[in-house]
């Protein structure tokens, strides 16, 4: 039987164990309060990871810069979520997105087979139209795309989206290339007899390059909505997409998306 002290003892130290345990509990729970708390607090930022495309003037060039990084990083910054962005080809940030090794890319089209592959919004970063240029020594005959004749040779941007309805003009034989640098040169030297390009986009790079009398718009292609698309295979997805669907409309609402786009009307005036 044990001694009267050793016993006192005995209770003595289990009584102080039972205390910091108990110290120990209620710390840990007010940490997991205050980290909750944090958690959704609306000063709480995230983080998201966008891949730009590099060829895309004036809306994305190879700097990082362009009136889609301001669309996206002031609407993304007015819902606290910074925006963290890879410059590389359009091609390239497809791929990455697919993978999931970024959250998102833009500026893509909504059409048919972008929304089995993409999570989108609601609300479009832009809304801008496609033609055909061609080389004005060489006018093309045609009233509209669908009076294009059989076997006319059309360079493209390899990975863009130029509408549902390309598909359909059967008698077109494509050609892809990687910049428009490229397809304005195969148009120079009639290596190709059309090309298909944006028409603020074709703007700034047939000026850049000094031949807009030289190279002129021909026929309407489409006109689309252009969004940034996010990875189905991030989990965020849905969240990214929604937090830029209410970041544009805060843009929208003070007039700051208004500004943003006047800076694009005051270059296709140029």
């Amino acid at each position: 039987m044990l001694q009267p002290h050793f016993s006192r003892l005995i209770t003595h130290l289990c009584s102080s164990l039972l205390v910091t345990l108990a110290l120990f509990s209620l710390n840990a729970t007010g940490q997991e309060l205050k980290s909750i708390a944090s958690a959704d607090s609306p000063s709480t930022r995230l983080k998201v990871k966008l891949a730009a495309e590099d060829n895309w003037a004036p809306f994305a060039d190879p700097y990082g810069k362009g009136l889609s990084h301001r669309l996206v990083k002031q609407a993304f910054s007015r819902v606290n979520v910074d925006v963290d962005s890879l410059v590389v080809s359009y091609a390239r940030g497809l791929v990455m997105t697919k993978q999931g090794i970024v959250d998102g890319v833009f500026n893509l089209h909504k059409e048919r087979k972008t929304q089995e592959e993409f999570v989108f919004g609601q609300i479009p970063l832009f809304t801008t139209s496609a033609s055909f240029y061609q080389n004005n020594a060489h006018p093309l005959q045609a009233q509209s795309k669908w009076q294009l004749p059989e076997g006319l040779v059309v360079g493209i941007i390899k990975g863009y989206e130029y509408g549902d309805e390309l598909a359909q003009l059967k008698q077109l034989r494509l050609v892809e290339v990687d910049n428009h640098n490229q397809l304005i040169n195969l148009l120079l030297l009639n290596r190709i007899d059309a090309a298909i390009m944006y028409d603020e986009v074709a703007n700034q790079y047939l000026a850049q390059m000094g031949v807009s009398k030289v190279i002129g718009r021909s026929v309407h292609n489409h006109t689309g909505d252009l969004y940034v698309a996010f990875s189905k295979q991030q989990p965020n997805a849905q969240l990214f997409a929604d937090k830029l669907d209410q970041g544009l409309k805060a843009l929208k609402q003070d007039g700051s998306y208004q500004t943003i786009m006047n800076s694009l009307l005051a270059i296709a005036s140029k």
